[in-house]
């Protein structure tokens, strides 16, 4: 009798045990990859001291390096092309947008070397070109929603702000480290935020 017992208490602890495991990797598969390609839009709100805007940032290529343009709601168009070179070990981001054909600054894109580096808490790079963000803190890998294909999903970012918190500056960047794409940034005059996207 108490065999039979123990064999129940077994059979219900690893019937519980499946379902718990089924909802985990449930909500895992719920996680997408943004799977960006030539064509995709995004949608971020741009934040200055004094003005908020839309930016839509319309993908060209994502591999081998990234290139895309970008309008605001006065149609001025922008082309940015990330060189391979600043995309596999750059050390500038900006949170303003301006047009870079020689492809030394990331925008919206944080560089491979850059992502590797945040994951062992070492990053250090000029945003803006004069303000340093030197020493990044890893805050944490959070799940942030995000509408996708018009469909609110959740992804997985990293938390990233400076050591010192002197200058404020903080950022989310997707957990992907083939595509690191920025999905927030605060800044002390301003910043951006991803709204929407359209693969």
């Amino acid at each position: 009798m108490k065999t039979l017992s123990l064999s129940k208490t077994i059979a219900v602890s690893l019937g519980a045990l499946i379902v718990v495991l089924a909802v985990v990797f449930t909500l895992k598969a719920q996680t997408p990859t943004l799977n960006l390609k030539g064509g995709s839009k995004l949608v971020y709100a741009m934040q200055s001291s004094s003005v908020i805007s839309d930016v839509t940032v319309i993908v060209n290529t994502i591999v081998p390096t990234i290139s895309f343009k970008w309008k605001t709601s006065e149609t001025v168009y922008g082309k940015v092309i990330f060189s391979q070179e600043s995309y596999n070990s750059g050390r500038k981001i900006s949170s303003k947008l301006f047009d870079d054909q020689k492809g030394e600054v990331a925008f919206f894109w944080i560089s491979k070397g850059m992502f590797g580096e945040l994951n062992q808490g070492k990053t250090s790079f000029a945003l803006n070109g004069s303000e340093k963000m030197d020493g990044v803190v890893k805050a944490g890998v959070e799940q942030l929603e995000i509408k996708v294909n018009g469909v609110m999903k959740s992804i997985e970012v990293i938390h990233a702000k400076s050591a010192t918190g002197t200058s404020g500056a903080e950022f989310y960047v997707l957990n992907d480290v083939n595509n690191p794409l920025i999905i927030k940034m605060k800044t002390a005059d301003g910043g951006f935020s991803l709204k929407e996207i359209t693969e």
